[in-house]
């Protein structure tokens, strides 16, 4: 990184830097210039060198802000700020010596580059003879550093406005008109006017160079970008100039080679402008309600997936998530509601239009920090929350099209962030010591919260890797494993501690933990994976699996792998799965990619009542899944010992909704079926496990033998002891259970400060 340490601005267009770059500073001589980019994804662009200070090792270039880096350079960097890189010095330096008379002509931004050499062909023994011209005489910069070294100084303004009126080309005509002639001529400045001297000097005889600022890519003679045609070959500027003979130059050529990016950069420039906009409009008068309902495009931008016939073999991620022109596209749908309804629709509250808000500026890491505020997870959650129910069923966009796809925006946002540096109060025990049972999503969104807050926190997990049921039950082609494991690095980073392998209940129990290991308080987040059954005739069977069974040896033990990982996955060629919602999706899309031909979805209400994400539906249709709706299944088949060879079903209609509100699946008398199966799968919800029940006296449960917590602070019937997720609410999503957990840390840490009292 390289450091701005002094800015000066000449005109509303044209501002001076002076860089530290000691070693660019030590090497630099007169007619060199340098590679400038300010950050990662920026253009390279060259920018000669003005002056150079070895004592303070600082270089000077002077700007004029033309496009859309220079603009930026113009209206974004102030003294003190940084930037990404500085090449330098590059190029051939000038030919310097005693030639007699020389003359240095300067135009606009070419005079700054003409002050080094100046002073150079001073102190060789030059007579020399300055001309530099602007627009205007409020353009004019440097003429007071000019005139110690020159012999004569003219200063021309187009308009008339100071000193000689007109171009150079008519001071450089009398200068060369004289006898006798200057011995050597130099000219910078714009290529029309450069040109124009040429044909000024060409006549009398007189030797004219000049510097050629040519587009570049490296600067460095690899890419040939800059090349140019000298006295019929081709040169490269940045190797073999930027100082050329002007009279050898091929002019017209090297001016249309100048333009070939003119309308990239028109469109950048376009871009640049609009980003000036929003930053006007969003930040600094901090408008809302910013735009009508007839200027959103009316249908959400659609997310890349991967084809369906060739995910459906692997398990590489199906959505492809958003590229930046996509992010940005779909971030111009948010009108930024003065009340956002959005926010209320998310259990862990994400202030949603203010992510947004940085995100249309390009402020990724402005946008990340918006998020972290409340929910640790974005890369997670941007992928397996069910937004359309949660805060994009709030958007108020849904009124008359498609809601802002929030979700998409937030992985986006969470996937190509710059991680920042997280606080580091964690682990210094100022609040107290707190232990986390389980790390699912409630456990790892209690942990990040109290790690912030001044917590020593220290999270438990029972089994071998740490994320829970982001682990075990969701697949990689929805959930990536390296996705899961740079936020839980994150939490490391925050202080937070790990230690796998303990079951809390059995490895030492709840007593202990608040006793005398110590801890001041303990959250408890362990799911609620216990596996429900029906109690059919033949589930019994060894190709009967519970879902979590079935998930856990794919998504935890590589059992899609076997035989080259040890745990086997024992899947035949025609697969039932029992249920319709998420997890039975990822059994069945498992099924269909560890080699199963046939897979079937069987339940006992219609598509309308299913409880699986609109998308993930759509998903397992595409990949080839069969669903069987309003059927409802009788019996396991079985041969010999124990082979299944199918499901009895009997076909449903719809009654009158039950408690769930979803009508409720009524058996057609006699109307049964057999599907032919060698697998049958029950994904039908969990109840909770009992562990920690049967070891914790005095806690209490409700009647369905969860734990019983306080809805708005998760404090269960023992003091100091917390509860939340699926353990207390029975099976939920992965954002609920993280809301549950922040709502916990919240009362955990008013609870601890209550020690301090």
């Amino acid at each position: 990184m390289y450091q701005v340490l002094h800015r000066e601005q000449f005109s509303d267009v044209t501002f001076l830097w002076d860089i530290l770059a000691p070693d660019v500073a030590r090497a630099a001589r007169p007619g060199q210039f340098v590679m400038l980019r300010l950050r990662e994804g920026g253009e390279r662009i060259p920018l000669t060198i003005a002056d150079f200070d070895t004592v303070r090792g600082t270089v000077t270039v002077v700007v004029q802000a033309l496009g859309k880096t220079t603009r930026q350079m113009l209206s974004e960097y102030k003294a003190g700020d940084w930037f990404q890189d500085f090449v330098g010095p590059l190029g051939v330096p000038s030919e310097v010596e005693r030639f007699g008379h020389v003359v240095l002509v300067g135009g606009g931004l070419g005079v700054a580059p003409i002050y080094p050499q100046l002073r150079a062909f001073k102190e060789a023994g030059n007579r020399t003879t300055a001309i530099i011209g602007f627009r205007s005489r409020e353009l004019i910069f440097w003429e007071d550093r000019f005139r110690p070294w020159c012999d004569e100084l003219v200063v021309c303004t187009d308009d008339g406005s100071y000193g000689r009126p007109g171009f150079v080309t008519g001071a450089l005509a009398d200068v060369v008109g004289m006898d006798p002639p200057p011995d050597l001529a130099v000219a910078i400045g714009p290529l029309p006017m450069m040109r124009a001297c040429a044909e000024v000097t060409r006549p009398h005889g007189v030797r004219t160079i000049v510097s050629l600022n040519s587009i570049m890519v490296d600067g460095t003679g690899m890419c040939g970008s800059c090349r140019v045609t000298v006295g019929g070959q081709i040169k490269f500027a940045c190797v073999d100039g930027p100082d050329f003979d002007a009279h050898q130059v091929d002019f017209p050529e090297l001016l249309a080679r100048q333009n070939r990016f003119r309308k990239h950069e028109q469109l950048a420039q376009e871009r640049f402008d609009h980003l000036c906009r929003l930053e006007r409009t969003l930040f600094e008068e901090q408008q809302r309600n910013y735009k009508k309902f007839r200027d959103v495009a009316p249908e959400a931008v659609r997310m890349p997936e991967r084809d369906a016939t060739e995910r459906s073999h692997n398990f590489l991620e199906v959505n492809l998530g958003y590229s930046l022109a996509m992010a940005l596209e779909e971030a111009e749908r948010c009108i930024q509601c003065s009340r956002p309804s959005c926010v209320a629709g998310c259990p862990v509250a994400v202030d949603i239009p203010r992510f947004i808000r940085h995100l249309l500026v390009r402020d990724l890491s402005g946008a990340l920090s918006v998020i972290h505020e409340t929910n640790h997870f974005p890369s997670i959650c941007g992928r397996v929350c069910p937004q359309e129910s949660q805060c994009e069923a709030h958007c108020i966009l849904g009124k008359k099209m498609q809601p802002v796809a929030i979700g998409r925006l937030e992985r986006f946002v969470g996937d190509n962030a710059p991680l920042s540096t997280p606080d580091r109060t964690a682990g210094t025990s100022a609040l107290g010591r707190v232990a986390i049972v389980g790390s699912g999503p409630a456990g790892l969104a209690c942990a990040g919260d109290l790690a912030r807050l001044g917590c020593d926190v220290t999270v438990y997990e029972a089994l071998h890797v740490v994320g829970g049921v982001l682990r075990y039950g969701i697949p990689s082609f929805r959930l990536p494993r390296d996705i899961i494991g740079r936020e839980v690095r994150r939490l490391q980073d925050m202080g937070v501690r790990f230690e796998a392998n303990k079951v809390v209940g059995k490895t030492f129990t709840i007593q202990q933990l608040l006793g005398e290991m110590g801890y001041h308080a303990v959250f408890v987040g362990t799911g609620a994976g216990y596996p429900v059954f029906l109690g059919l005739k033949g589930e019994s069977a060894g190709q009967v699996y519970s879902a979590n069974e079935y998930l856990t040896r794919a998504n935890l033990m590589g059992g899609d792998r076997f035989p080259y990982e040890d745990t086997p996955l024992s899947t035949g060629r025609q697969v039932v799965v029992i249920g319709a919602g998420n997890t039975a999706m990822d059994c069945l899309r498992v099924s269909r990619r560890v080699g199963a031909d046939e897979v079937t979805c069987v339940y006992r209400r219609s598509e309308a009542e299913a409880p699986a994400r609109i998308e993930e539906l759509r998903h397992a249709k595409e990949e080839g899944i069969r669903f069987l709706w309003l059927h409802a299944p009788i019996e396991i088949l079985t041969e010999g010992e124990g082979t299944v060879t199918g499901l009895v079903v009997q076909e449903c209609a719809l009654g009158e909704p039950d408690a769930s509100g979803r009508r409720r699946p009524v058996p057609i008398e006699g109307a049964f079926h057999t599907i032919a199966c060698d697998t049958v799968i029950y994904a039908l919800g969990t109840k909770s496990n009992p562990i920690i029940a049967q070891t914790t006296p005095g806690l209490r449960l409700n009647r369905w033998g969860y734990i019983d917590a306080d809805p708005e602070t998760q404090a269960t019937s023992i003091p100091g002891l917390y509860a939340g997720g699926d353990i207390v609410t029975g099976g939920a999503t992965v954002i609920l259970a993280m809301g549950a957990g922040r709502r916990a840390a919240s009362a955990m840490a008013d609870y601890l400060r209550q020690r301090h009292r």
